[in-house]
């Protein structure tokens, strides 16, 4: 139902009242070339430093790999808008550089700077994804290729590239559609995209058909890229016959591991240190100034209330989402339920939340600004993470194990509760904690549905910095960095712990 009501909605709008006269084609062109340049060049840039990350740590004896897995994966706590706030913080006049190195940089603003601030920021999502699927590489089809005498690179091209493709896809879908549904980054460094767009127009004009029509336009392109993704990903079973063998490790030589701990710290440097230190130095420049931070508590607790909530909700709909969609007799229906979850997820945010202030005011206006929309929506923004983190455990787990408890005379129900249950554990506690954490960064679909007065963290960092307000903006981000580490460790722990 979730998937429907945003382009029911919109396309309703659009065909009762029109489409509006103050968007022009121009116009539509130029936001749709912005958004696809933008898109193409951060999921590029994203997977090419995910791939790196995860093969130098999972796959190479580096030292200290372990904790260089954990640091690869943190910057995925930092939202798009906390990654153009520290970008904004570290240059320009009177920033980090200048103060601490006496280096004029210029703010970055537009096309590079929220390449930038994304490419940086998204890459832990490719780390996170393609870690797993290069430990499950059949280790004999890579020796069988050495032993041809193919150099480690020839070996990495030939062989291992095209086994990591569906988990490339899959990253890519990911970053692509974070980057479509970008609202934060863009507008702090002044890149026009659709998101930014349609926040102008449906915040500063009456008439809110210019901005529903270009939701629409929006809402296409993430679909498009959905199906692009559906056509590339190939399907295949995780679970292989006998014993798998662990990889050997690909023994660096001593310039080969300088230049790797050099990468792997300037990618640390530049995506938790600077970040963490420009906070920080905002914080205590504003406190010696005797600016006053306020409590942040409220918001803290709004956030976590309202994440722990649709996180828990999530969980509880997404197991027999996943149950339907894996099962080895797959059915027309298991299809339609999957492409209906993907669907929602792909949407951009601030389109829903367009769609859903419509559908809303429209039909049911008693729940329009209420907490309960607000988490109807989160869930089913983000179900598709929790689905996917169960589907995943679910084809990992050995299915005779269920055949071998129904054969022992246990009904479906206890050997649900079990056996089915206990191997998707770890996975509705990952999936949980990615719901957890994609609601407490979320933005666009807050700014546009919460009620008023409910302010959670990301709004007030979002608010602080638009008033000028960077002491109060800084507590606030250290704040949403300090409650969001939690759910993290637990993602690492379960896909990077080898």
């Amino acid at each position: 139902m979730p998937a429907l009501i945003p382009p029911i909605s919109l396309g309703w709008q659009l065909v009762r009242k029109g489409t509006g006269s103050s968007v022009p084609f121009s116009r539509l062109v130029e936001l749709l070339v912005a958004t696809v340049a933008l898109t193409l060049a951060v999921t590029v840039t994203a997977l090419a430093i995910g791939i790196a990350t995860a093969w130098l740590t999972a796959r190479t004896d580096l030292g200290g790999r372990r904790t260089w897995m954990v640091v690869a994966a943190l910057p995925l706590v930092i939202p798009s808008y906390m990654a153009a706030l520290t970008i904004i913080g570290a240059t320009g006049p009177g920033g980090l550089f200048e103060t601490l190195l006496g280096i004029d940089v210029p703010t970055p603003y537009g096309f590079v700077g929220a390449w930038l601030a994304l490419s940086v920021f998204l890459a832990p999502m490719a780390h996170l994804i393609v870690t797993p699927g290069l430990r499950g590489i059949d280790p004999a089809t890579e020796e069988a290729a050495r032993g041809l005498g193919a150099s480690s690179l020839r070996v990495f091209a030939t062989v291992t590239l095209p086994q990591l493709r569906p988990a490339m896809v899959s990253a890519g879908l990911m970053i692509g559609l974070y980057t479509v549904s970008d609202f934060g980054a863009v507008s702090l460094l002044r890149f026009d995209t659709f998101t930014r767009a349609i926040y102008t127009l449906y915040a500063g004009q009456i008439d809110r058909r210019p901005a529903a029509t270009l939701s629409v336009v929006l809402m296409v392109l993430a679909l498009a890229i959905l199906l692009l993704e559906r056509r590339a990903r190939t399907r295949a079973g995780y679970v292989a016959p006998g014993t798998r063998r662990s990889h050997r490790l690909v023994e660096l030589t001593r310039a080969q591991r300088l230049a790797s701990s050099g990468f792997l710290t300037l990618y640390a440097m530049a995506a938790l240190i600077v970040p963490i230190a420009v906070l920080g130095f905002w914080l205590g420049r504003g406190l010696q100034a005797g600016a006053v931070v306020g409590a942040v508590w409220d918001e803290a607790l709004r956030s976590v209330g309202v994440a722990v909530a649709a996180a828990l909700v999530a969980a509880a709909a997404s197991f027999p989402v996943a149950m339907v969609t894996t099962w080895r007799r797959k059915r027309r229906i298991s299809n339609v339920v999957e492409t209906s979850v993907w669907s929602v997820y792909a949407l951009p945010h601030i389109a829903v939340g367009v769609a859903f202030i419509a559908f809303a005011l429209g039909y049911v206006p008693f729940l329009y600004q209420t907490v309960a929309l607000l988490l109807l929506v989160y869930v089913g923004m983000f179900m598709a993470q929790s689905v996917s983190t169960i589907q995943d455990s679910l084809r990992r787990a050995d299915p005779d194990l269920e055949d071998a408890s129904r054969g022992l005379g246990r009904s479906a129900l206890q050997t649900l509760a079990r056996v089915t249950l206990p191997i998707t554990s770890p996975g509705i506690l990952a999936g949980a904690a990615l719901v957890f954490l994609s609601v407490m960064k979320e933005l666009p679909a807050t700014l546009l549905l919460r009620p008023n007065e409910f302010e959670t963290l990301a709004i007030r960092i979002w608010s602080s910095t638009g008033e000028g307000f960077y002491t109060t903006a800084s507590a606030a981000s250290l704040a949403l960095l300090a409650v969001s580490i939690v759910p993290l460790l637990l993602l690492t722990h379960r896909d990077l712990s080898a």
